[in-house]
């Protein structure tokens, strides 16, 4: 998995390519560390993003968590039908805000 982060102002985009599971979770979960204290929005590119697990998962929850506290904005974006059949069966669909170009 490769991870990408750029900060434009008080806004991340973190794009994601290959496959966030288990053994790739925990490398997300330290690209974020101490990223989201100074921004207001969070943006995940998923178009490079072909699977994720409940620990994926986990990442984005956790991260959602992070930004709804302090009323910032999480947004998920170029989410692939597979994926997007992830989230709709986990109930993330419910809560997340998705974008698609």
């Amino acid at each position: 998995m490769n991870i990408t982060k750029q900060k434009d102002g008080s806004r991340l985009t973190v794009s994601i390519e290959g496959s966030l599971d288990i053994r790739t979770a925990p490398d997300l979960s330290k690209a974020l560390e101490g990223e989201l204290d100074d921004v207001d929005e969070v943006y995940f590119d998923l178009g490079g993003t072909s699977y994720t697990s409940s620990a994926g998962l986990r990442v984005l929850l956790k991260t959602f968590q992070v930004m709804e506290a302090k009323d910032g904005r999480m947004v998920l974006k170029n989410v692939n039908e597979d994926l997007y059949d992830v989230l709709k069966l986990s109930g993330f669909v419910d809560f997340l805000e998705i974008e698609n170009d």
